[in-house]
């Protein structure tokens, strides 16, 4: 009797797990006690966020399997792009905007059109991007504002106010990082930034959502790491580490 019992059980798992894949989203059933049941809402596809995302892999981003819009700046050595994912309304598409010299000028822009499948390059894309909007892009995504593109809304705002909690501060060598955690699950880090400049191969900044907490789940982002920047000669990046550092570093109990 006790094997067939946990045979039902094992079933009963199996089925849970098969019906929350079909919907398109998927429950860590496995969370760790106290903690609440992690759910995934990708449908396809993976951000690899030290991945420099161009034409030629931009169909590997992600698809959500809900329709959640989202964006992403990355900058690596001297190549920004701005990314943005359309899911919430009219047809699904991702938008690649690319500058390749940290001139803050765009050089390259592209859209894939999700369910076609199709890339179109876009002709002359500075003239449809100037360096005004492209650069309030940025800040936008930085900030967690939604405006030209609807990034994960814990942006720079956010990382403020955790800046008034000394705790929340690590020194690293030419930077800080700043951590924020879970209000139900101590010392659970749910939300993390770091940022740093050496002074010779530009400058470092990384924002991190693990996880947002919804009712009875942690949700996971469709982009966890939204803003990422390694070595970057972009001059918005090096002007917006200049100013976290200084402002982390006001706040920093050694």
């Amino acid at each position: 009797m006790r094997g067939e019992a946990l045979k039902a059980k094992k079933t009963s798992i199996i089925i849970l797990i098969a019906v929350a894949m079909a919907g398109g989203a998927f429950i860590d059933a496995g969370a760790q006690s106290g903690r609440k049941p992690l759910q995934h809402n990708i449908a396809s596809g993976k951000y690899i966020h030290n991945d420099l995302v161009t034409m030629s892999n931009i169909k590997h981003l992600p698809i959500p399997a809900t329709n959640d819009d989202y964006a992403i700046f990355q900058s690596i050595g001297r190549a920004s792009n701005v990314i943005i994912g359309k899911f919430k309304t009219g047809a699904r598409q991702v938008l690649l905007i690319t500058d390749n010299n940290a001139d803050g000028k765009v050089d390259f822009a592209c859209v894939w059109n999700v369910d076609s499948g199709v890339i179109d390059i876009t002709p002359k894309p500075e003239t449809v991007y100037g360096e005004a909007q492209f650069r309030q892009m940025k800040d936008d995504i930085v900030n967690g504002k939604s405006g030209l593109a609807n990034p994960n809304p814990e942006g720079i705002a956010y990382l403020r106010a955790l800046l008034n909690k000394p705790s929340n501060i690590v020194k690293m060598r030419s930077g800080f990082r700043v951590s924020g955690y879970d209000p139900d699950v101590a010392g659970l880090e749910r939300v993390s930034y770091f940022f740093s400049d050496n002074g010779v191969h530009g400058s470092d900044l990384a924002f991190e959502v693990k996880y947002n907490n919804v009712g009875q789940l942690r949700i996971r982002p469709i982009i966890t790491v939204w803003v990422y920047c390694k070595d970057s000669y972009d001059p918005f990046v090096i002007e917006t580490v200049k100013t976290l550092n200084a402002e982390t570093g006001e706040r920093f109990f050694k």
